[in-house]
């Protein structure tokens, strides 16, 4: 029930039937034009009874039609005679509507005699007006309803005839409008059950406990790979086969800088995986990593992603003091990945391998996952396998740390520190009366004070004990890591240009980095 239903409603009243002279029609008096002079006499009509004839006045010539509108009541009729024919032979029949009825014949008759002017008599009311605007509205909606909805049963038989269309046309299954991926998704679930059968699972036992990770078969006589990271400290190895079948195995060699090591059981006629140029991956090129996450009950998943970036430098830091080993040239990819897949394939849609699964991005990221390129991995592997390490090989994947080739420690300016077995500590002012300043060091400026040099590299030579570095390549030093850090931006063999406080002046000094000697 609506709030009008709550109203309480007038009682409906029969309408006193209207007199002859008036109508049901009250509508307020409307301005009229001003007067005109007219040339020709005009007959003006009375307001006239319906059904009956009344006689016209006459007009004078000089009459004009008066620019006030003729008072009438409310209830009134709102009556214009229209001007007839000039030809007096001429007759008019008008019929005239009174609550739906016509006029009687006499009447017509009367309208029509040559003797007095045709009349027609016009009934307007709000309510009439009312009522044909919402008849017109009704008719109008019906109308816009009827074209929408031709307009919508057009528009999608237009678009299942354009997929149509397009469907015959490519021959294949439309995953998406204008997207036909059929033919890859085929050759990709062959290529990835394929390199199923040449992926192994790894699970090792150490000292310190154990592990899971993932091989490669390279050889169809046994020969594995995998990550360094993988079998480092493993006392057991045993390998488990797609087809079911269970062995143990040795470790042939690794090379700790490029993460990769070989692993060897005693077989023969094993499938060997199909190893593809990783210089010809491009960005967004589907990709599939298979591994072995969270165990061994695990074999064998599969993850489906892109290539996200190519050749992107990763450092890896030391967990115990922070500093950085070494930089990793590596594929990026969103394919999921985690410890599980370490060592595990990375491949196209053909099931080639295109990289060795070494790592992912961890604390709180996720698709950010890591894997050697093929090119450089398979030149280590080979080498591991002829001669047990790849120290023979200047590997294109790692970059050694880059070395400045001197030891010292961070002193700020107005300070005096006394030098110790762990470096220096700082003497307050407060104390320096029990020590012999000739026995502490004195800092004129802030910087990294150069204590020692490492043997054979090129700052030995250009540089002097007592030094502050106070900036390299132009930016400030502010702590020793922070001149590390600006150093492992750059390679081994690059020069950087220090800038040195020696003596009471500022020199800049060229230094040729040198590589790390071991990670």
């Amino acid at each position: 029930m609506s709030d009008f239903d709550n109203l309480n409603l007038i009682p409906d009243e029969s309408e006193p039937e209207a007199s002859p002279d008036e109508t049901a029609v009250d509508v307020p008096a409307e301005p009229v034009e001003p007067a005109i002079p007219l040339a020709d006499p005009v007959p003006v009509a009375q307001p006239l009874p319906i059904a009956q004839s009344l006689p016209v006045a006459e007009v004078t010539p000089d009459a004009v039609i008066s620019d006030e509108a003729p008072t009438e009541t409310p209830c009134e009729a709102i009556e214009t005679a229209i001007e007839g024919s000039d030809t007096p032979s001429e007759t008019h029949e008008t019929p005239v509507e009174n609550e739906g009825e016509t006029l009687s014949e006499d009447a017509s008759a009367t309208l029509a005699s040559p003797a007095e002017p045709p009349k027609t008599l016009y009934r307007w009311t709000y309510a009439d007006e009312a009522a044909h605007s919402a008849k017109g509205r009704g008719k109008g909606v019906m109308v816009y309803a009827a074209i929408m909805t031709g307009v919508f049963l057009l528009s999608f038989f237009l678009l299942l005839a354009v997929l149509l269309l397009d469907d015959s046309t490519t021959g294949g299954t439309v995953i998406r409008p204008g997207i036909v991926d059929t033919e890859e998704d085929d050759e990709a679930v062959a290529g990835v059950e394929q390199a199923k059968h040449s992926v192994v699972v790894i699970e090792v036992r150490g000292e310190t406990g154990g592990g899971t990770g993932t091989g490669i078969i390279m050889t169809s006589d046994g020969y594995i790979a995998t990550n360094h990271h993988v079998i480092e400290g493993a006392t057991k190895i045993k390998v488990t086969f797609y087809d079911g079948r269970v062995m143990n195995a040795k470790v042939v060699g690794s090379s700790e800088m490029d993460d990769l090591a070989v692993i060897k059981v005693q077989a023969s006629g094993l499938p060997v995986a199909t190893f593809a140029h990783s210089d010809d991956c491009y960005v967004g090129q589907t990709v599939y990593a298979i591994g072995t996450p969270a165990g061994p009950d695990f074999g064998w998943t599969t993850t489906k992603g892109i290539i996200s970036y190519k050749n992107r430098e990763v450092k890896i830091y030391d967990e115990t003091d922070g500093s950085m080993q070494k930089k990793l040239r590596l594929l990026q990819t969103d394919a999921m990945v985690n410890p599980g897949n370490s060592g595990g394939p990375l491949v196209n849609t053909k099931g080639e391998v295109v990289g060795v699964v070494s790592m992912k991005l961890a604390n709180g990221y996720e698709g950010i996952g890591f894997a050697i390129p093929s090119d450089g991995a398979v030149e280590i592997l080979e080498a591991i396998i002829q001669f047990g390490n790849a120290d023979s090989i200047n590997s294109s994947l790692h970059h050694k740390r880059p070395m400045l080739g001197v030891t010292g420690v961070y002193l700020e300016e107005g300070r005096y520190y006394l030098p110790n077995a762990t470096g220096v500590e700082w003497i307050p002012e407060e104390k320096l009366g029990q020590y012999d300043l000739s026995d502490l060091i004195y800092a004129p400026v802030s910087g990294v004070y150069v204590m020692g040099f490492a043997d054979g590299m090129d700052a030995a030579t250009k540089m002097k004990v007592g030094d502050f570095i106070t900036a390299c390549q132009g930016e400030e030093v502010l702590s020793i890591n922070g001149l590390s850090a600006i150093v492992n931006d750059y390679y081994a063999g690059d020069t950087v240009t220090l800038t040195v406080y020696r003596g009471g002046v500022y020199i800049p000094v060229d230094i040729v980095l040198s590589a790390q000697p071991s990670a």
